[in-house]
């Protein structure tokens, strides 16, 4: 049976790098034990994805943060370090703080900290964004600047950027990071124009590799086509044609379905197609706890179980769901 899995590599080296630097004193040597394990530091951070214990990462991957801020300081232009952070704070802000601000909305509570953590966690990404791509070359005021021009934004990141999977994941979480910084700021119409500055982003990413992070081009143009008004370009059935084609195309990566409920079947008023949805999540949420729980019966393996790189998708799937279930009533 598979196991839980706790980002442990990540935490181990960082814990001995940690030493090594309180260790020495000179700068100089910082700075190589920091950059001799960046890369791998880099590279084991997409374990995380295989975590099934929504509550494990949310307990773990904030105290990991604070820990490469501070190998960061002392190596201040690593790139893999700062795609890391750029990485890490936006999925962290995605997961755990939008989540609780769900909630939070739903339940009409009077506390906004999922909000104002989401705000303050996207910002940080996108900080370390912006100073990645300086180190590249691309200026972020050169990217709102261009992005009324066609293909501004692209042939500057083409120019700049290579196609290798630290460059577009950047690009990719950094406009993530900017685009909900817009969606959570809609009051804010000096910001809502960065949403161009976004979508060229995507559009750059999604060209060059249409599968990234397991479907994430397509929740956002699911998204950005059914969340936008039709007097302002919005296109709810294009909308909805774009998620069930990634349903489609991505089966076990039941967050296609949890977004297409949140940003579409619900805003939509869709009762039929929600259902249809929430029964699906619904059987999958009892076969993922029976699959994680200990018993004496044998395990019936299902296609879903062999997916074990998109693990956390399907926790944080399932996260989303109880909360719709919990509180659908008021949606229809």
């Amino acid at each position: 049976m598979e196991q839980f899995c706790v980002p442990v590599k990540i935490v181990r080296l960082v814990l001995i790098l940690s030493f090594l630097l309180t260790s020495l004193s000179c700068s100089t040597m910082n700075k190589m034990a920091v950059g001799g394990s960046s890369n791998l530091l880099y590279e084991s951070s997409g374990g995380i994805l295989g975590e099934s214990n929504y509550e494990v990462f949310k307990h773990a991957i904030a105290g990991n943060l604070v820990l490469l801020e501070g190998l960061l300081r002392q190596s201040p232009k690593n790139l893999n370090l700062l795609a890391t952070l750029n990485k890490g704070y936006a999925g962290y802000a995605f997961a755990i703080n939008e989540t609780q601000m769900i909630e939070e909305e739903w339940a009409n509570l009077k506390s906004e900290e999922g909000r104002k953590q989401a705000l303050l966690n996207y910002s940080r990404a996108l900080s370390f964004g912006i100073r990645y791509l300086e180190e590249r070359g691309v200026e972020f005021d050169e990217i709102i600047s261009r992005m009324n021009e066609p293909q501004g934004i692209f042939h500057l990141l083409d120019k700049n950027l290579n196609t290798n999977k630290r460059d577009l994941e950047l690009v990719l979480f950094t406009a993530q990071a900017l685009g909900s910084l817009v969606n959570l700021q809609k009051d804010n119409m000096g910001l809502i124009s960065h949403l161009t500055a976004v979508k060229g982003m995507f559009d750059w990413v999604c060209i060059k590799d249409p599968s990234i992070n397991f479907g994430t081009c397509d929740i956002f143009y699911g998204a950005y086509e059914a969340g936008r008004p039709t007097m302002l370009g919005g296109n709810p059935k294009k909308g909805k044609e774009i998620f069930l084609k990634a349903i489609s195309k991505h089966p076990h990566n039941w967050l296609m379905r949890a977004s297409y409920l949140q940003f579409y079947l619900i805003p939509q008023n869709d009762e039929e197609g929600f259902k249809e949805q929430m029964a699906f999540l619904k059987n999958h949420d009892q076969e993922f706890s029976q699959y994680y729980i200990y018993d004496q019966n044998p395990k019936i393996e299902k296609p879903w179980m062999r997916e074990t790189n998109i693990r956390l998708y399907q926790t944080l799937a399932l996260k989303r769901y109880e909360l719709m279930n919990r509180f659908q009533k008021q949606f229809f």
